[in-house]
């Protein structure tokens, strides 16, 4: 006789297939499971229509479980455009919270769209751990169309590949539909890269485990990045660059440039004390798509998007 857990399974992959078709539906581009209440999930919309996100649901799968309990699920809100992406974040914005209820950091709440579950008791959806799996379901066909993590399975405490807890994983731009298969063993470093929320670890940075939200790559298509109004008038050229240098260039002074690439790894960092003009190297960069955050001597900043050719 079968096991409730592998019944259980089996029902669940009944509504699943293997493999979303491509570009054709929603999916999970990132992932964010930081320090304290830092917690969000960005949905990207691979499709060339607008989706109305009230169709669907996030669903927490705690420590194990088989089922996700009615308070661990959260319904969406709102409109996503075609080949956008809508950033829903873990609601803690009680600039006096403590402990349990400290407000997410500033840059995380710059880049919120949709804030959910802001009580505990109420509603836990968002407030996973990294060994919680998490489903993105179509509420009219009752289907998962994206699965992070493995149902029924309890990775330890740090998560899926201990890469799941304290990490800002971003989809990789191969990725083109969601994972629907509630069997398989998950396999993390197919599908994601990772950026370990650690003082040791070289990649972490605030600019890094928060940059790339409000922006995915995918084949399917790469969305606009958020930028800075457009009255700090940054500008970068030559755009696309065929050689080592391009020129920056800003209406007030120039701190500083740095230059990550889409896994959010800083790639570069140069001085460039108060010009408003100033000559940015990239000497040993390979060809493809960067991102560049000017800092101004203000304090504001901007980011911009370089193609190396």
């Amino acid at each position: 006789m079968k096991s409730l857990y592998s019944l259980v399974l089996t029902a669940f992959a009944l509504t699943s297939v293997t493999a979303m078709a491509q570009c054709e539906e929603l999916f999970m581009s990132e992932y964010i499971e930081g320090w304290s209440n830092n917690k969000a999930i960005e949905i990207y919309n691979p499709t060339d229509a607008a989706v109305d996100l009230s169709d669907y649901r996030l669903e927490r799968y705690s420590n194990g479980a088989t089922a996700a309990q009615d308070n661990q699920k959260v319904d969406l809100s709102g409109t996503l455009a075609a080949n956008s992406v809508v950033v829903v974040v873990l609601d803690k914005q009680d600039v006096d919270g403590t402990g349990f209820e400290a407000p997410v950091w500033d840059e995380l709440a710059e880049a919120a769209d949709l804030w959910v579950c802001p009580v505990y008791e109420e509603n836990n959806s968002m407030y996973f751990n990294g060994n919680d799996a998490m489903v993105l379901r179509k509420i009219s066909t009752n289907t998962p169309i994206d699965i992070f993590g493995k149902i029924g399975e309890d990775p330890g405490e740090t998560g899926w590949a201990e890469m799941t807890q304290n990490h800002t994983l971003i989809r990789k731009p191969s990725v083109t539909g969601g994972d629907t298969d509630a069997l398989n063993d998950y396999l993390v470093v197919d599908q994601w890269d990772g950026i370990l929320w650690s003082n040791d670890s070289l990649n972490y940075t605030l600019d890094t485990v928060f940059l790339n939200l409000g922006s995915h790559t995918c084949e399917c298509g790469t969305t606009d990045v958020q930028e800075q109004p457009a009255s700090m008038d940054v500008k970068v050229f030559p755009n696309p660059a065929s050689g080592d240098v391009v020129w920056v260039s800003a209406a007030s002074a120039i701190r500083e440039v740095v230059l990550h690439n889409l896994a959010g790894q800083q790639v570069g960092r140069q001085a460039i004390n108060g010009l408003g003009v100033a000559e940015v190297r990239l000497v040993d960069m390979t060809a493809g798509l960067y991102l560049m955050e000017v800092v101004l001597e203000n304090g504001t900043r901007a980011t911009r998007r370089v193609v190396r050719k």
